[in-house]
């Protein structure tokens, strides 16, 4: 059984899990609601940083929490965290789902760089959103070489990489060994550090590629939308932020200044599933499981 997640814990009344679970099974509907809610968040942001995608990551956390509800009374607290029963389900769906768009755009990394390289520079785009343009495009950057990764290569970056849980809590999620889940997660960083350590200058400033000198390009091809940003949320806090310091205990070879880069992306803000919960509630299924 995994012992404190890196994760940090979301209790806004003080109930925890395991509460929510027996209440939820027995038929209180506001309880089912509040235990999903909690844990949205973590979901929808494995499911877009997998995808790239907010309507894609959208459908993809329906579609977990529908397995997740409906398997509810599968869960036997004794032999793991509910969190971690929940990420299995994530990481199982994630790995074998059907691929979305951007994972058929975007699936080989020299290509993707070498586009990048390729795009024409303006050093003079001077607009007054040029700040958050050229965070829009870092993060964009960013992401797009993260799905040029294997979707195990992927979610082992993400759970490892970016959101810093340890070896222990990663090998129960897929269902690895500790040693495979430090490997895949050094063989992802490496795939990605090999092909922009020599010219990405957030990588090293001595570097010729920058995002800001991409912005119109950017703009000309449609790649980025000052009036749509799909990447940069300045409301939201950074992964950093929401993840917990356990993280900074890690063994050297967990952590790399550049997985930083990632985890000053925004841990994005779900959709309002509300409504959508209490009407697939309204399911004779669900009805019928949950006693409602």
């Amino acid at each position: 059984m995994i012992q404190g997640s890196v994760f940090r814990e979301i209790s806004d009344s003080g109930e925890g899990d395991s509460e929510l679970i027996r209440q939820s099974l027995e038929g209180d509907r506001g309880a089912l609601e509040k235990l999903i809610l909690r844990h949205q968040g973590w979901i929808y942001n494995i499911a877009f940083k997998m995808v790239m995608d907010h309507d894609d990551a959208c459908d993809i956390t329906q579609e977990i929490l529908i397995k997740a509800v409906t398997s509810l009374s599968s869960y036997d607290p004794h032999k793991g965290a509910f969190r971690t029963w929940l990420y299995r389900i994530t990481a199982n769906h994630v790995l074998t789902m059907k691929k979305k768009k951007f994972e058929l755009r975007i699936h080989d990394i020299e290509t993707y760089v070498s586009l990048i390289e390729k795009l024409p520079d303006d050093r003079y785009y001077s607009r007054p959103d040029r700040n958050i343009l050229e965070e829009e495009i870092k993060n964009g950057c960013m992401m797009g070489m993260l799905m040029c990764l294997s979707r195990k290569e992927r979610i082992v970056f993400i759970l490892g990489g970016i959101f810093g849980i340890t070896d222990a809590e990663g090998s129960e999620i897929l269902e690895i060994s500790r040693e495979n889940f430090r490997k895949i997660l050094s063989r992802g960083r490496k795939k990605i550090y090999s092909h922009i350590n020599g010219f990405c200058g957030h990588v090293d400033p001595r570097n010729p590629c920058r995002c800001s000198h991409k912005i119109s390009s950017f703009l000309t091809y449609g790649m980025a939308d000052p009036g749509n940003l799909r990447y940069h949320r300045p409301s939201d806090p950074a992964v950093r932020d929401v993840i917990s310091d356990k993280y900074e205990n890690f063994v050297d070879l967990y952590y790399y200044p550049f997985f930083e880069h990632y985890r000053q992306q925004p841990f994005c803000s779900p959709p309002d599933m509300t409504q959508w919960l209490r009407d697939i509630l309204q399911h004779e299924q669900f009805k019928e499981i949950f006693n409602l």
